[in-house]
């Protein structure tokens, strides 16, 4: 059930009543400095410069307020022989406070603090030597031990931390590992000791000897105590008003909790997973002691040669049962042992309890998780209002509130369980090289989210209470960006995308940039040579700026080549790619259309055949860093056929050396205003006689350049990418025959938003020559194939720019490429051929969750090659 969360207004109220050391605002300290590991002197000042060689010099040399940082290993005991005063203690840590670099190892090797008050000892490790205990503090108050640590691996036990006579002091965080019996313990005379997030394990195949407390007013919290070799925490005959709160123990070799004959003891939102006796035992002379909020599991062993009154789970015994409180616990008992033990009586189930002893009216018996929600006793001596997180109780909608006390939803155990938040993040490309990083789309968990830490990974690190932020990077590299989301619990999810800046679309000319023929763009008129690569300048010319490019887009056309082949462009410098970009048979004129990366303003031109080839590539546009135009695709729509009067006032072809005006804007979803460019998969058929096409903006002088050409007879398609003037784009057949032409619009750029586009090395993602994405086998009559390009890009990708091939065709035909089934009609095409023929051409294909299809519309089989030449995202 639903309650409102309170959180900020807790009070830690121990009602057993445990102190803990007041604290006041800290003087100005004086740092010492210990380290046996550079030059050093005991003589010497203490500075970091030329620090101390012992312990005992840097012992005798502190003052109130002041700190000793020791770095290095010692076969020495810190003795401390002076005092510090309330909030000025005198101090003695590791130099580094994340990194272990401070030991005391060997025979001497320990910690004693006799006599003193207001010291604190903090990350040092101490390996125990052949002595007494590994740290002593007797007749002291105001000591803290913090992430103290001790071990020892010699088979003779001594004990580990040994408080005598101590008061007002907190061991924090300590640690206790191996041969150490007891591992901690605090004599009669020791009171108001808290000892919290202590940690007690094995070390190798030795096992410490637990807590025990035998003064009053100590509290035990939020510690984890595995592998002790007796009773993990035990709380001694005489002792008073002690808290054992919220600690963790498993895989004791006797039992768990024992309070033998101590008086109040509060043992509360424990979590006990115990050894082979009973695993929370209240005996002796005990009166007043409380046992609730527990969760208690049985691992009692069945050849343990052991009466079944010493295998409960819960057992109260003797004179114990007078005064003792038990309930509000989960129990969940082994085969092997009763639930609970009374008097002297086993008892192996709930109600048989409840019924002999009036106790455990709200305890639980089940190994289950979900009945120690919202349902424990937030008014049950010890309780604490956090767990060791930090966590308050927090109400599990999904469970009704059965608890009792202020909070009516606290949890039972060690731990308060909230269902934390589910992070989420979308990136968005900015003009200037920025990203707005969105984590609108997180899922809170049971308690609100309260932060928003975002890491762009180069440095920058914001925390704030919203879900979105910008940031712009100095360099527009890739970088991994995380956002991590706290809610009011500290619970907390993370999630990262990679994020490299994308480029916008800048529409130009067209313009002729290459011509091996004229000279242009080369220092000479010879053919690119048989396996020879061309490098073409394309930045600081033609309108494309020096700097800021990241790919250009140009129409490329081989002419008269000599012998079958295929080119690939590529970055300049880079290795050639598996890919190919046009492919022709000797005397044929080829174009397509090229959207090549730029690397130090050059792309490469491979010509990959046993004869020469002359090249011409138009420039019509190129994708920056700066401000441009955004990618907006469409589906797959015919906007031009002048075979039926598509986009025209008749089904007339376009005559020798005519124009023909399409309106591209204000229609199959082309916005009417904003529009800077067009894509169109244009495809010329039944030509008159050979000829070329050129697309350009509407109403301009028409450009020496070309996007299709053909022979008498022949079909044939390329994507155009072309600017937009007064809405309309203009066709020019310059040929002495007439041309029918067909054109399908796939997008345009626009500057009111859209896609960024991320140049790539080409790349194969299919071949249904062999088995790269293929079956080994071509792709039949009416038939289709697939490849899934979402899991082949990079997350986030909307869509790509792939360059497709078919080769060997038994037939003529056409092919359709669709982001999904359904997406277009299979009456739009984006390559066609006649048989023998291999015919390239760029498509852009836009993702969706399910495969790319490939769909032979044609008589007879085929091949389909892929290859991935960019991407965009959002």
């Amino acid at each position: 059930m639903r309650r409102p969360l309170l959180l900020g207004t807790l009070v830690v109220a121990l009602t057993a009543g445990v102190s803990v050391p007041a604290t006041t605002a800290s003087a100005a300290t004086t740092d010492l400095f210990v380290n046996n590991t550079v030059a050093c002197a005991d003589t010497g000042p203490g500075s970091q410069a030329q620090p101390f060689c012992t312990l005992a010099a840097a012992a005798a040399a502190v003052t109130p307020g002041g700190t000793v940082r020791g770095t290095g290993t010692y076969n020495e005991r810190l003795t401390v022989v002076s005092s510090g005063t309330p909030g000025s203690p005198v101090t003695f840590r590791g130099a580094n406070p994340d990194v272990a670099d401070f030991f005391l190892t060997g025979d001497k090797a320990g910690v004693t603090i006799a006599g003193q008050h207001d010291v604190s000892i903090a990350n040092v490790q101490v390996t125990a030597g052949a002595g007494g205990p590994a740290v002593t503090v007797d007749n002291a108050s105001r000591v803290t031990l913090d992430k103290v640590a001790v071990r020892r691996d010699n088979l003779a036990p001594v004990p580990g931390i040994s408080l005598t006579g101590v008061t007002d002091s907190s061991l924090a965080k300590v640690s206790v590992a191996g041969a150490l019996v007891p591992a901690i313990s605090l004599d009669a005379a020791t009171s108001g000791v808290v000892v919290t997030g202590a940690r007690l394990t094995r070390f190798g195949n030795h096992r410490h000897g637990g807590i025990v407390v035998l003064g009053s007013r100590n509290s035990v919290l939020y510690s984890t105590l595995s592998a002790a070799r007796a009773d993990a925490i035990t709380v001694g005959a005489g002792a008073t008003d002690n808290v054992v709160a919220r600690n963790n123990v498993y895989e004791t070799v006797r039992r768990g909790i024992v309070n033998a004959g101590a008086t109040g003891t509060a043992i509360t939102n424990n979590t006990v997973n115990s050894g082979n006796e009973t695993n929370i035992r209240v005996d002796g002379a005990s009166t007043g002691v409380s046992v609730q909020n527990n969760v208690v599991r049985s691992t009692a062993c069945a050849a343990c040669d052991l009466p079944q009154a010493d295998k409960a789970v819960i057992g109260v015994y003797g004179d114990a049962v007078s005064g003792t409180t038990v309930d509000y616990n989960t129990v969940q008992p082994s085969a092997n042992g009763p639930r609970y033990v009374w008097g002297a009586t086993p008892y192996f189930s709930v109600a048989e309890f409840r019924a002999a002893s009036g106790q455990g009216a709200h305890d639980r018996d089940s190994s289950e998780p979900s009945p120690n929600f919202d349902s424990a006793n937030s008014a049950a001596p010890g309780w604490q209002p956090t767990d060791a997180g930090g966590r308050s109780p927090v109400d599990n909608p999904d469970v009704p509130n059965t608890g009792a006390g202020p909070f009516t939803y606290a949890d039972r155990g060690t731990s308060e369980i909230s269902l934390g938040p589910t992070a989420a993040l979308t990136l968005t490309s900015r003009p200037d090289a920025g990203v707005v990083a969105d984590a609108s789309g997180t899922k809170p968990g049971w308690v609100p989210i309260v932060s928003y830490t975002f890491d762009f990974g180069d440095g920058t690190t914001v925390t704030q209470a919203t879900p979105v932020a910008s940031h712009t990077y100095a360099t527009r590299d890739r970088h991994d960006i995380r956002v991590t989301v706290t809610d009011a619990q500290r619970l907390a999810a993370s999630t990262s995308k990679g994020y490299e800046p994308g480029g916008y679309y800048v529409p130009l000319g067209p313009v002729r940039a290459l011509d091996t023929r004229a000279a242009t763009g080369t220092s000479g008129t010879t053919p690119v040579a048989p396996g020879g690569t061309l490098t073409l300048q394309v930045t600081g010319r033609l309108g494309v700026p020096e700097t800021g490019v990241t790919s250009v887009t140009m129409n490329v056309t081989a002419t008269q080549p000599t012998r079958d082949g295929f080119l690939t462009v590529y970055p300049h410098g880079g290795s050639t790619p598996n890919a190919s970009n046009l492919n022709w048979v000797p005397g044929l004129t080829v174009p397509n259309l090229v959207v090549v990366q730029v690397a130090d303003g050059k792309v490469d031109f491979r010509n990959t055949s046993a004869g020469t080839v002359h090249l011409v590539a138009d420039l019509v546009g190129y994708h920056t860093t700066g401000p441009g135009a955004s990618h907006v695709p469409v589906p797959l729509t015919r906007v031009l056929d002048t075979r039926d009067a598509t986009g025209t006032t008749g089904t007339a072809p376009v005559a020798p050396g005519g124009t023909l005006t399409l309106q591209v804007t204000g229609r199959a979803g082309v916005p009417d205003t904003g529009v800077t460019a067009v894509s169109l998969n244009v495809t010329v058929t039944e030509p008159g006689n050979e000829g070329f096409l050129t697309v350009s903006p509407n109403g301009r002088p028409r450009p020496n350049a070309s996007n299709l050409n053909w022979n008498r007879g022949v079909t044939v398609p390329n994507l155009v990418v072309v600017p937009v003037v007064n809405g309309k784009v203009d066709f020019h057949n310059t040929s002495a025959g007439t041309v029918h032409v067909v054109a399908d619009l796939a997008g345009y750029h626009s500057t009111g938003g859209g896609a960024v586009f991320h140049p790539a090395s080409p790349f194969r993602v299919l071949d249904t020559r062999d088995a790269n994405g293929g079956r080994g086998s071509p792709v039949y009559q009416g038939a289709w194939t697939s490849v899934n390009l979402r899991s082949l890009v990079p997350e986030g990708t909307t869509g790509v720019f792939v360059n497709v091939t078919v080769t060997g065709p038994t037939g003529d035909g056409f092919l359709t490429v669709l982001g999904r089934f359904g997406s277009a009609p299979t009456a739009t095409s984006n390559l066609n051929w006649r048989p023998g023929q291999t015919v390239a051409n760029l498509v852009y294909v836009e993702l969706s969750d399910g495969d790319t299809i490939f769909i032979n519309t044609g008589s007879g089989t085929v091949h389909v090659i892929a290859d991935v030449v960019g991407t965009y995202s959002a």
